[in-house]
């Protein structure tokens, strides 16, 4: 079975907080104390000592900083490189929860016995014909790599805010997509019985399967609103330079490439499709095709 991958896409998340270059200190009405005077700069100067004074370039794990700094001494530097490795830390573990849910998740997709019909060959599905019988959420929430986060006072809603966001947009992808009358049963078109057996559909690729809702997981600008949306309001509040909104948008960005990539190699098969048929009145008609036929429940996925 071919599985997410975002791991990849890591450093595109990496590289979307750095193009943002956030200050450290936020404060756009922090101003240099050396510029207000000599007294000022001098004793600025003395207070970070000489050893901590001096230009600098800030950098995290080998890896560009996600901030830029007020200043040059060390004290900003250090600061900018403590909250470069916490925040990578943060949008590695939501990285790797969602693409772990996602493969568990993906893994109970299959189609709807109320929702399909066949008739012949061809088999139609309306909206919420594919569907999964593991939430999510309960599975991202799952993921272990959130103990490490224990002791951050928000990080269950920031969590959340991620978790839900994504979970919005796969439900809006499946719940809108449909089958516009494939032919996945070609035994069904002259069948001769009366009643076609379970047998499963011809291999096909998932992507050609519409859905109104695709936008939703290949777009990062659609993953990164239904996060912020999830997102608490009184936090979104506090952080006066909109922060969040950068590390959503890298993880948006992360997730958008993995979907396009996974649902690009995905394939239906072994979707069991049964059916009457009615026309069947040997010895004058031996074969007939399958009529208001419909899928069979699968008790695992169907999209491999």
């Amino acid at each position: 079975m071919a599985n997410l991958a975002l791991i990849p896409f890591y450093v595109v998340a990496d590289l979307t907080v750095a193009s943002h270059q956030h200050k450290m200190p936020p404060e756009d009405s922090w101003k240099r104390p050396q510029d207000k005077g000599q007294e000022e700069a001098d004793n600025y100067k003395r207070g970070v000592t000489d050893s901590m004074w001096g230009p600098g370039i800030p950098a995290a794990d080998g890896i560009v900083s996600y901030f830029g700094t007020q200043d040059t001494h060390m004290y900003h530097l250090t600061s900018a490189m403590t909250n470069t490795a916490f925040y990578k830390s943060f949008i590695y573990t939501m990285l790797g929860a969602t693409e772990s849910a996602f493969n568990q998740w993906r893994a109970t997709l299959n189609f709807q016995p109320n929702k399909t019909k066949i008739f012949g060959p061809s088999i139609v599905g309306t909206p919420k014909c594919l569907a999964a019988k593991a939430k999510f959420t309960e599975l991202f929430d799952a993921y272990p790599g959130h103990a490490s986060f224990a002791a951050f006072k928000n990080y269950k809603k920031w969590k959340d805010a991620v978790a839900k966001g994504i979970a919005k947009c796969l439900d809006s992808y499946i719940d809108k997509l449909l089958i516009p009358g494939f032919p996945w049963y070609p035994a069904f078109a002259a069948f001769p019985g009366p009643s076609a057996p379970p047998m499963p559909n011809t291999p096909w690729p998932l992507i050609a399967c519409p859905s109104l809702g695709v936008i939703d997981i290949l777009n990062p600008k659609n993953i990164q609103k239904a996060i912020l949306d999830a997102f608490d309001g009184d936090l979104k509040q506090e952080i006066n330079d909109k922060f969040h909104e950068t590390v959503f948008e890298a993880i948006a960005n992360a997730c958008a490439l993995g979907f396009t990539i996974w649902l690009a190699t995905q394939t239906v098969s072994n979707v069991m499709g049964q059916g009457p048929v009615p026309s069947y009145a040997p010895p004058y008609v031996p074969v007939g095709p399958v009529v208001k036929g419909a899928v069979v429940a699968a008790p695992g996925g169907q999209i491999v």
